[in-house]
């Protein structure tokens, strides 16, 4: 992923890159199942806090490539998060977004109840943000966990994958 952007933002150098920094709410849903095999899972209680650094790379007059690197949590589960994002101007100040993501738990698994099944997952994230100023983006971004990540040893929820709605804004320096 890394070799590409770096690929894209070479190919592209008659187009500028922005560098911000990105804060916002998550609200996460866990799907999952029970010891039964039941649909089970887990609601955020009003939602959780994300934040991280965002690189945008413009590559034609209303395209643009989105990177960077996200914080985020779920109950007590720390995920790291790497999206490549393609973002389309639709109209004036208008953008869609969607792309892959790679989430990873970097947590220590014997000070919590969780069985991480897989450290490394992926998500699919489709969105739309509306540039508010050149400094100023403001986003909302739906997030589709595609990978069974761990196990709540607690609650008995088992194969655990993370849908995460966020808003947020963005400042770009």
């Amino acid at each position: 992923a890394l070799f590409l952007l770096l690929s894209i933002f070479f190919f592209f150098l008659d187009y500028h890159l922005k560098f911000g920094v990105k804060a916002g709410w998550n609200y996460s849903n866990v799907n999952a199942i029970d010891d039964k095999g039941e649909p089970s899972g887990y609601l955020s209680n009003g939602g959780e806090l994300y934040g991280g650094i965002v690189l945008e790379k413009q590559i034609s007059e209303k395209a643009y490539i989105q990177s960077g690197f996200i914080a985020s949590y779920t109950d007590a589960i720390t995920f790291i998060e790497l999206p490549v994002l393609y973002k389309y101007n639709f109209y004036k100040n208008f953008s869609v977004i969607a792309g892959p993501k790679i989430n990873y738990i970097p947590d220590d698994e014997t000070s919590q109840p969780y069985n991480f099944k897989r450290r490394f997952g992926i998500s699919v994230d489709l969105g739309i943000d509306f540039k508010i100023s050149n400094h100023f983006t403001a986003e909302g971004i739906f997030s589709k966990g595609l990978t069974e990540q761990y196990d709540d040893l607690i609650l008995t929820y088992y194969d655990a994958r993370r849908d995460v709605y966020r808003l947020g804004i963005i400042y770009y320096f």
